[in-house]
């Protein structure tokens, strides 16, 4: 091989390199705060988009499009590394959910995508740090049609298989049509478990508890939003209210009694009344 081509073959070599260098960077190298930024400006594009009726130069539904698109990959992109679930977000959580356990290892993000009208549908990517230390991202299946819920809160409890989560959320099914749940979640060596059954039900065991109610039932109430599931650590207890259909509510009232469930050692199991 002739010298010239040879070093031509070295500098095509370096420049490879150096641009896989410049795009390590760029995705790894950048701070949380400036992802942050980041996020949020695509955020406020699709609030921003979404309150217009036409978009000068651009058709406005391929716009919006895009930007869901390009939001939802950054953000599953971004939340893969460790850095971003450690960091606290005070201006993207201005714009949508972020719940994190008390533990710091599992995080839930979880916005509403603005293309509902009384119905909101959301849409949910969770991260975690998994045993092998690695941190890992995914989004939340949903069947079509489901319109999906946003984040509460997530609690804690140690297990004989160890470390549970229990995420509640809420949907908005409709101007006063709510429901809530809360789902178990354990993670594993390099996956996250989102169908631990340790709930035991007449119906038998399930990993989720949920029901429906009528908004107007507790809008008096000062907490926005209105957290319906409860748990105690010190008790190991779940608890959320008794909803009653009636005349006034016929979506259900949530009225001051509880159905609480207690952690055994093994299951949750419905404590008599």
């Amino acid at each position: 091989m002739r010298k010239d081509a040879k070093i031509g073959m070295r500098n095509k070599y370096i420049v490879a390199l150096v641009g896989v260098f410049v795009f390590s960077f760029s995705v790894f190298g950048q701070s949380p705060a400036k992802i942050e930024q980041e996020l949020t400006q695509h955020l406020e594009n699709i609030e921003k988009w979404t309150m217009l009726n036409d978009r000068t130069g651009e058709d406005l539904s391929v716009a919006l499009a895009k930007e869901h698109k390009i939001f939802r990959s950054k953000l599953l992109k971004y939340t893969k590394r460790l850095s971003t679930l450690k960091y606290g977000y005070k201006d993207l959580a201005k714009h949508m959910r972020i719940a994190t356990s008390p533990d710091g290892r599992f995080r839930i993000y979880s916005r509403d995508t603005l293309t509902g009208g009384t119905m909101h549908f959301f849409e949910t990517v969770y991260q975690f740090q998994a045993k092998n230390g690695r941190v890992y991202s995914q989004l939340s299946d949903k069947e079509e049609g489901d319109a999906g819920a946003f984040v509460l809160g997530i609690s804690q409890l140690d297990t004989k298989i160890g470390r549970v989560y229990m995420a509640s959320s809420q949907a908005i099914l409709s101007t006063s049509y709510r429901g809530q749940s809360l789902n178990l979640f354990r993670i594993g060596s390099r996956s996250l478990n989102s169908g631990l059954k340790l709930i035991k039900t007449k119906s038998g065991l399930t990993n989720s508890l949920g029901f429906a109610y009528d908004f107007f039932s507790v809008s008096d109430r000062k907490e926005r939003p209105v957290r319906l599931f409860r748990f105690d650590g010190e008790s190991r207890t779940i608890r959320f209210p008794v909803v009653i259909e009636n005349e006034k509510f016929p979506q259900g009232e949530v009225t001051s009694r509880w159905i609480k469930y207690r952690f055994d050692g093994n299951y949750f199991v419905k404590v008599k009344s």
